[in-house]
């Protein structure tokens, strides 16, 4: 008699899991990553942009990542408010939805950056946020259905 071979389907319900970061205070970039440096073992520095192309412009997302030896994971934060904007074409449609800010996460104004870790199962709480600077991260789950989940997964 054989045996049945029974196989785990993630595809019905493919989703990562996100940290959402926001700022206490209004801090520049390099005054937030210098905080989050001194704070933590690993550094984070600055890599490519993720660039996300529209119609009428091209928006750019400040990206820095860090590689953690003690737990082996590769952590990302992106600025959920586009840093830079380029304009391909102009405008000549008065509704037209393209603007010349654009946030990752449409729902979420609020929030400053995205983390994302090489890690399927991430844990957020190894992040030391210095005091009185974050709130705590929150964890997001995103679906595959989602326009973040896509850029994510093309710049992984």
């Amino acid at each position: 008699m054989k045996s049945k071979k029974l196989f785990l389907d993630f595809e019905d319900e493919e989703c990562i899991e996100i940290g959402l970061m926001r700022l206490a205070s209004n801090l520049p970039h390099p005054e937030v990553f210098f905080h989050l440096n001194n704070a933590n073992i690993f550094n984070l520095k600055r890599s490519f942009d993720i660039v996300f192309e529209g119609v009428y412009n091209d928006y750019h997302f400040a990206c820095y990542e860090a590689y953690d030896k003690s737990n082996k994971n590769c952590w990302r934060l992106i600025s959920n408010k586009s840093i830079v904007t380029h304009k391909k074409k102009e405008q000549t449609l008065l509704f037209e939805d393209e603007e010349d800010v654009k946030f990752l996460l449409n729902d979420h104004h609020d929030v400053d950056y995205v983390i994302t870790s090489s890690d399927s199962f991430a844990d957020f709480s190894v992040i030391l946020l210095p005091e009185k600077l974050f709130f705590p991260i929150q964890e997001f789950n995103l679906s595959a259905d989602t326009e973040l989940y896509q850029i994510i997964q093309y710049y992984e």
